[in-house]
């Protein structure tokens, strides 16, 4: 009997250190607390969604995939990579329709739309951020002349802006630091600046006295939904994409492990996060991983 329950407690442990060790730890005991707590009506309800693409490779991409963004003009997809310094459009099914070579960048992670043509972009190491335009048929984009701003906050390598969504309510810019320590900005003044204007730029963190801490070990991306004012912040570490409301509480929770919204496979790195005008959600994964996500019924 000894025996037994010694076994017994070898095998809980081992189990207890794997959920850790995947990070399942937090994800399950998260997803179980949110279950319990009253449900806001305005809530997305990231529980009940369901994959109906699932890693569909981008044909015509080999690098790394790495932010996405929603252009609800042109309803097609942004992204771009972090390797070789393209800017690619995307159907809303995965397809690759275009390329764009941005010239004067490095290493970009995050981006996101303002309007017409216009989008940010952010470089992870240097922690700069940069407008751009795109014209509809452009293939080639020079960034030397582009407004910039570099913040420079916990300079630490690879571990900095992963992630920019703009709140086109508030008219300010959002931005996730990955991690040492996790950061969501909010950047003003900088995005409406009038050309040739004197620049009045104030970033501020986003925290909130109910929801100090984040629950996720990393942040890859975020995305604003406009309709709310709720944020999603997804986490590839932890294997989740959060939805928090204006006051900073988190209210549902997106799985993306095998098993979970119907997934056959665990997403292996997701990077880019964007939702469209009917709330369908969409993920690129390293190197070239499309998914894409609807609500359920």
């Amino acid at each position: 009997m000894k025996k037994a329950l010694i076994g017994l407690a070898v095998i809980l442990l081992l189990g207890v250190a794997t959920l850790r060790l995947l990070h399942l730890d937090s994800l399950l005991w998260h997803a179980w607390r949110l279950r319990e707590q009253p449900l806001q009506s305005s809530s997305l309800r990231l529980g009940d969604y369901r994959v109906d693409i699932e890693r569909r490779v981008i044909e015509g991409l080999e690098d790394d995939v790495s932010a996405l963004t929603y252009n609800g003009e042109s309803n097609t997809l942004f992204a771009v990579l972090n390797g070789e310094p393209l800017l690619v459009e995307l159907s809303m099914e995965g397809k690759l329709l275009r390329r764009v070579r941005v010239n004067g960048v490095q290493d970009m992670e995050g981006l996101t739309h303002v309007s017409g043509n216009r989008y940010v972009v952010a470089e992870e190491r240097s922690q700069r951020l940069l407008v751009i335009d795109v014209p509809e048929d452009a293939l080639e984009l020079d960034t030397g002349s582009a407004p910039s701003l570099t913040i420079g906050l916990d300079l630490n390598g690879n571990k900095g802006f992963e992630g920019l969504s703009w709140d086109d309510r508030t008219r300010r810019l959002l931005v996730v630091k990955e991690r040492d320590p996790l950061r969501v900005l909010a950047v003003t003044g900088f995005v409406d600046a009038a050309p040739g204007a004197p620049l009045a730029v104030h970033i501020r963190e986003l925290k909130s006295p109910t929801s100090p801490r984040l629950f996720m070990h990393d942040l890859s991306s975020l995305s604003m939904h406009d309709e709310t004012g709720h944020l999603l912040l997804l986490s590839d570490e932890s294997h989740m994409v959060v939805e928090y409301d204006k006051a900073g509480v988190p209210l549902s929770l997106l799985g993306l492990w095998r098993g979970m919204a119907g997934l056959q496979r665990t997403i292996p790195q997701a990077e880019g996060l964007a939702m469209d005008e009917q709330n369908r959600l969409y993920l690129v994964s390293e190197p070239n991983l499309f998914y894409r996500f609807v609500p359920g019924e």
